[in-house]
């Protein structure tokens, strides 16, 4: 997967190329006046259609041109669609080097590009030239235009890039990834590259600051995204990196290590007042949780398809909450009606489990105190500690479930006493969509108490024909959740 390698090589290659095409073409003086002979010149050396639809006016305090409402095209794929439009178009040169033939550019600025790349199912960029199709013709003009782009690479030397309320539209036909970032702006700085190193992207260092008003990937929107980037030896690093997602600001740092075939992202963030309820409806589809915790988040994964990223992410999720409502569920119910062991009934439990109140909207639990902490790898979520607490409950819940089949592992739920053992416990499997309860010792001796009961077997008859394990209790539960009796 070289898609990100591509891209990143790509966008730079590219406008490195029409600050090589400008200054082809610096000695023309009305460039109104010879737009199209501007326009085939850039397209003879960078194969590109370009239309400029507006003015060419030129500055001398700095030297330089700016250009108004660009259009490029592809003549290859899809010629009569622009993959790019620019606003405006600014470069500015150092006065001194030019008397020295050599070029310094003090900075160059886009401001209102709108870029759309797409890779086809084949594995083709929209923005990829003729090279494979057109062999003839680049062996033709390889001896002349290759040698001198070459000699002007040499000669070009990029301080600053500044982009302006951009938008970048990034469209993955081969996994089905979407990203779109909307009023990007982007200025780099101390931009080098280094041709010793045995790529460009090893080469190339900057220092950056971005921010996105939008910036969408997939399903997921991440709002005001802000950072400080640097990058060197093909590491972005990303310090002071914060955004809002699910209503909730997150604020720590990230790296992006695009060395490799496939990038490999990691973050490190951490959140006050984390939106439970936001988080819920996207997930689950509605709003099981009411409430703010806190959380911590580390991970990190490959950058690709959704099962190769799900299965090598790894880290951790941490959140903790108080006076957190869960809707459409009335634990204290559930947990009375399994004390009844008279009356108990195993359809009853599994109705309460599964699926919520009939009256959703107006049942729900206040949770004194709710821990979720999960550690990540190898495909699957390992539920470290998972607990939550009512006013006269406690309830935890471990196991592991797989991110990539989507199903649970053995994972299995109780109501705990003031030691930790489990009063009662079940077993969830299956998959999400479809979860199953599995019945353990504890269900079955309930279940034997129901049906002794009909025979009129006293409770003390009940204890001794009931089958109990003879070891004593193995604590189910030792986390950070206390009991209601002790806070």
């Amino acid at each position: 997967e070289r898609m990100f390698k591509k891209v990143v090589l790509g966008t730079v290659l590219f406008f490195a190329s029409v600050v090589v095409a400008f200054f082809l073409l610096i000695k023309v003086i009305d460039f109104n006046e010879y737009k199209p002979r501007i326009q085939k010149t850039i397209k003879d050396v960078l194969g590109y259609e370009v239309a400029i639809k507006g003015d060419i006016t030129l500055s001398l305090s700095p030297v330089g041109v700016r250009i108004f409402d660009v259009e490029i095209k592809n003549p290859y794929h899809k010629p009569h669609e622009a993959f790019a439009k620019v606003g405006a178009f600014d470069i500015a040169v150092e006065i001194a080097p030019l008397l020295k033939k050599e070029i310094k550019v003090k900075h160059i600025a886009f401001e209102k590009l709108n870029l759309n790349i797409e890779k086809s199912k084949e594995g083709h960029y929209n923005f990829e030239k003729l090279a494979d199709i057109s062999n003839k013709k680049q062996k033709e003009t390889n001896a002349t235009k290759q040698a001198d782009k070459e000699e002007y690479f040499s000669l070009i030397n990029i301080n600053k890039v500044k982009f302006s309320e951009a938008t970048v539209l990034f469209n993955n036909a081969q996994t089905n990834n979407k990203v779109s970032a909307e009023k990007l702006n982007l200025f780099l700085d101390n931009i080098s590259l280094d041709s010793t190193k045995s790529s460009k992207l090893q080469g190339l260092s900057f220092k950056a600051d971005i921010s996105i008003e939008k910036l969408l990937f997939n399903h997921y929107t991440f709002a005001n995204v802000s950072t400080n980037v640097q990058m060197k030896d093909a590491l972005i690093s990303m310090e002071e990196l914060q955004y809002t997602l699910f209503d909730s600001l997150f604020q720590g740092s990230g790296k992006l290590d695009i060395s490799g075939q496939v990038p490999r992202i990691s973050v490190k963030q951490k959140v006050q007042e984390l939106k439970l309820a936001k988080i819920s409806e996207h997930f689950f589809g509605k709003a099981v949780f009411e409430g703010n915790a806190n959380a911590e988040v580390k991970l990190a994964s490959l950058l690709a398809d959704k099962n190769t990223t799900r299965s090598t992410l790894g880290g951790f999720i941490a959140i903790q909450g108080e006076n957190i409502y869960l809707q459409g569920y009335d634990l204290d119910a559930l947990a009375a009606k399994i004390n009844e062991q008279d009356t108990f009934d195993p359809s009853a439990i599994e109705q309460l489990l599964l699926k919520p109140s009939q009256d959703a909207n107006k049942t729900s639990t206040r949770l004194k105190q709710l821990v979720i902490k999960t550690d990540i790898g190898y495909s699957e979520v390992k539920l470290s500690d998972v607990a939550m607490s009512t006013d006269k409950y406690r309830m935890a819940i471990k196991g592991a479930i797989n991110i990539v089949e989507e199903r649970f592992l053995d994972v299995k739920m109780a109501f705990i006493d003031d030691g930790g053992c489990a009063t009662f416990e079940q077993t969830i499997t299956g998959k999400f969509q479809k979860p199953k309860l599995k019945l353990d010792e504890s269900v079955i001796n309930s279940v034997a108490r129901s049906a002794l009961s009909l025979f009129g077997k006293s409770k003390k008859e009940q204890e001794e024909l009931v089958i109990r394990p003879e070891e004593p209790c193995v604590p189910f539960y030792q986390g950070e959740v206390k009991s209601p009796k002790n806070p």
